[in-house]
């Protein structure tokens, strides 16, 4: 993640990140995931590490606006639903389903544009089996698969618009639950 377009080239780094997964279908929409247990690493410390660029498409960024963001696995907290509800939802699988992936971060600046959230669909080819969903929703399962959640490389402008590098970089498999 890069985080600038600040005329003042002061680094503008993000200071909080949070997750979250939406699902939607035609009994209603859900926020299923939802974690703020997010590690914001700074690029130069990284980097002495392990290559997490083999291709240099970061090269190009001032290191001091370059961070790698990750966010626990499990839930911040769980949700509660009532049994009629989950039962109305659980059968509404069935006809349609979207989900929504979103990052919401937080910077300090530009006044009034300090919160910044990217959401993007999942494609339809990417998201898990209703099957799947609804064991998570129902207790007997843990955890599901969706492909292609979110770019491996993304830019925070000064604007507070969320720009995509080139889409030839993979996207992120990510395992809810």
């Amino acid at each position: 993640m890069y985080s600038s377009g600040n005329p003042t080239n002061i680094a503008n780094p993000i200071n909080d990140a949070s997750v979250q997964f939406h699902i939607k279908t035609n009994g209603g929409r859900l926020l299923l995931y939802e974690t703020t247990l997010c590690a914001i690493t700074p690029w130069n410390v990284l980097k002495s590490y392990t290559n997490l660029d083999p291709n240099d498409y970061l090269d190009s960024y001032n290191v001091d606006d370059i961070q790698m963001i990750c966010c626990h696995a499990d839930a911040v907290s769980r949700w509660i639903i009532p049994d009629a509800i989950q039962t109305t939802f659980i059968q509404s699988l069935d006809v349609e389903m979207d989900m929504k992936f979103s990052w919401v971060l937080t910077r300090d600046r530009p006044k009034n544009k300090e919160v910044v959230k990217y959401e993007q669909n999942i494609q339809r080819s990417d998201l898990p089996d209703p099957s799947e969903l609804k064991q998570v929703l129902n207790g007997s399962s843990d955890s599901f698969r969706t492909n292609n959640t979110y770019p491996r490389y993304f830019r925070v402008t000064g604007s507070g618009d969320v720009r995509l590098f080139d889409q030839k970089v993979p996207f992120g498999s990510r395992r809810v639950g």
